[in-house]
């Protein structure tokens, strides 16, 4: 202890008893491990669209599980789990036995320090893994283990609430747990389950087997340990070809609208063959964007993701970049209605004007600094197009006068009128 001139016995001993008090808050302090990736959603966030971030009819994982309006489903857990030990033929406390094993590594993966014991923690992660790969293993090939799977509104609530990001248990467990009591013969592959039962509850996918080959791939070429459901959606959605993203390029371009862009000559083009909506292409004055479908919960699905990578993917915020890229392109009901006709975007919501307000909401979850911008090239190279007349020009003579058939006949016949009038009037003239 240093005592400083002027200062009273009672001063000094304040001053010891608050270095010390911070020296023992600094102590206690956790580092933040690089196994963390379960994050809370900003407070603003969660308080103005509390329906894409907060659970409605079950908690996942510790974050939620104390709240009262929630549980109700703890009792249903019981019977999924139950269900799930029966048809697995395992003994439960060699299954908890092998789980224990990893509980710090799931620990870690919150960002918040968890304030539970080791058997509370393990109670609620055991309880709800087991719940959720009921819940998927019973949606794919055999009856729900109760009622409450067909009840109005309850079974879209808790499907949903699977895929928000304050609602995870690491993808490892999961697996793990899976693994130890396998189901099927042959044994059902975990990722596989958990692609199909994606494109059966929550996002409209043609093809899984497309969508899990897509993923397979991702891991094993970025050797990439999938952290939980939000970024194994994230991954569901990233571009074909990531080795083109630029990676010094930080800051976002606006571009015309849909509207606008057709004006400048620029032809907007569906893709319905990609495996990404972020495939977008801009070739010789052709826009080539993937189909999307606006489906219910599209903007829950996204605004989840922008978190994610707020948090954990900053310098790929690939997600984040095709949704501004998006609200540019989508900027009133005309815009709107004009890639619904072009067959860009299906409308699954009903209303144009959602559809268009969704994009705006959807894009002021992503901040104006962009990293990386993986767009950058494309919106360059769009407003480059647009700022050459000729394009403009070309355009508006292929709309007024050669929308259909009809008008090209029309405009054939009249060029041709004067061209005979110019010649009649030469003839003439050589006449005299």
């Amino acid at each position: 202890m240093v005592r400083r001139g002027g200062e009273d016995g009672s001063s000094s001993n304040s001053i010891d008893a608050l270095a010390t008090s911070f020296k023992n808050q600094m102590d206690d302090l956790q580092a933040i491990s690089p196994e963390c990736c379960i994050y809370r959603v900003p407070p603003t966030d969660r308080v103005l669209k509390a329906e894409v971030y907060a659970p409605r009819a079950v908690s996942i994982g510790p974050f939620h599980h104390n709240k009262k309006e929630l549980q109700g489903m703890e009792e249903h857990k019981l019977r999924y789990m139950k269900v799930f030990l029966i048809r697995a033929n395992k003994d439960l406390d060699d299954l908890i036995f092998e789980m224990m094993k990893w509980e710090n590594k799931a620990r870690n993966s919150y960002f918040e320090k968890i304030d539970l014991s080791v058997e509370e923690f393990m109670k609620i992660l055991i309880k709800d893994s087991f719940f959720i790969l009921e819940t998927m293993i019973g949606v794919q090939n055999i009856k729900p283990p109760d009622r409450v799977f067909y009840l109005p509104n309850h079974s879209t609530d808790f499907k949903t609430d699977l895929f928000l990001l304050e609602n995870q248990i690491p993808f490892f467990f999961l697996k793990k747990l899976f693994e130890l009591a396998p189901v099927g013969d042959p044994p059902m592959q975990f990722l596989k389950v958990c692609v199909d039962y994606i494109a059966l509850s929550i996002i409209p996918i043609r093809e899984s087997t497309q969508m899990l080959t897509k993923v397979q791939m991702y891991v094993d070429l970025h050797h990439h340990e999938i952290k939980h459901f939000v970024d194994l959606l994230r991954i569901f959605h990233l571009p074909s070809n990531l080795g083109r993203v630029p990676k010094n390029v930080n800051k976002l371009i606006t571009i015309p609208n849909a509207v606008q862009l057709q004006e400048a000559g620029v032809q907007l083009l569906k893709v319905s063959s990609s495996n990404s909506l972020l495939d977008i292409e801009f070739t010789n004055g052709e826009l080539k964007i993937p189909v999307l479908i606006v489906h219910k919960y599209f903007k829950l699905i996204m605004s989840n993701i922008f978190v994610l990578e707020k948090y954990h993917y900053p310098y790929e915020s690939y997600i984040g970049h095709y949704a501004s890229f998006m609200e540019m392109l989508v900027d009133t009901d005309k815009d709107a209605d004009l890639l619904i006709q072009n067959g860009i975007i299906e409308d699954w919501v009903g209303q144009n004007s959602i559809v268009a307000d969704l994009f705006s909401k959807v894009g002021d979850e992503v901040w104006n600094h962009i990293p990386s911008y993986y767009l950058y090239d494309i919106s360059e190279r769009l407003n480059e197009y647009c700022n050459v007349a000729r394009h403009k020009w070309m355009a508006s003579f292929k709309r007024d006068y050669c929308s259909s058939p009809w008008m090209i006949v029309s405009t054939i016949a009249a060029i041709m009128l004067l061209i005979f009038t110019f010649l009649s009037a030469i003839a003439a003239f050589l006449a005299l």
